[in-house]
């Protein structure tokens, strides 16, 4: 049994194979594009809210260190040279911290003291968007987490997970405060 193909009809398959994967290669570059893209929008934000929590995750770190600290001189007893050298390292990580979360508010402060003229009240409000943008941004981590626990990105979500928690933390102290 011998098969005939016919010579138009082999043109014909190559043709209609050849435009189904120019489709299927477009619809690729599309879907590569716009995967690149959402990656580029989700490593700036990410890095923007890392920034953001830094003063937060540096006064965590701070007082866990003090902490550590005096549990180790309870411990030992008495405190030797280094734990008074690691007492002043965590103390002056901990002023980084709120030079730091100063930074972020002065330009907000600056701008707000153009339509308040109270300094005082001006400091306060400033305050109050720095931490709505910190709650802004705590949100887009808690997607970017989602987000990334849908691609099977471990550790992108644990990094958002843990972005997420602090920038929760800072505005959970904040709110505290204003209501105390």
């Amino acid at each position: 049994m011998k098969i005939r193909i016919k010579e138009d009809e082999v043109s014909s398959a190559i043709s209609q194979l050849k435009s189904q994967m120019s489709a299927f290669m477009g619809g690729m570059e599309d879907a590569l594009e716009d995967k690149s893209k959402d990656q580029k929008e989700s490593v700036v934000l990410t890095t923007a809210s890392l920034l953001l929590a830094l003063p937060a995750i540096l006064g965590l770190i701070a007082r866990l260190g003090k902490a550590m600290s005096s549990i180790i001189k309870r411990t030992i007893g008495t405190a030797s040279q280094n734990q008074n050298d690691a007492d002043k390292y965590f103390q002056q990580m901990g002023r980084i911290a709120d030079e730091l979360h100063h930074l972020y508010i002065k330009p907000i402060e600056l701008i707000v003291r153009r339509f308040v003229k109270d300094p005082t009240k001006a400091s306060k409000v400033a305050n109050a968007i720095f931490h709505v943008i910190v709650a802004i941004m705590m949100i887009a981590s808690g997607v970017g987490a989602v987000k990334a626990l849908k691609a099977n990105s471990i550790n992108m979500a644990t990094l958002e997970t843990a972005l997420t928690a602090v920038k929760g933390g800072e505005v959970k102290t904040y709110l505290s405060k204003l209501i105390a």
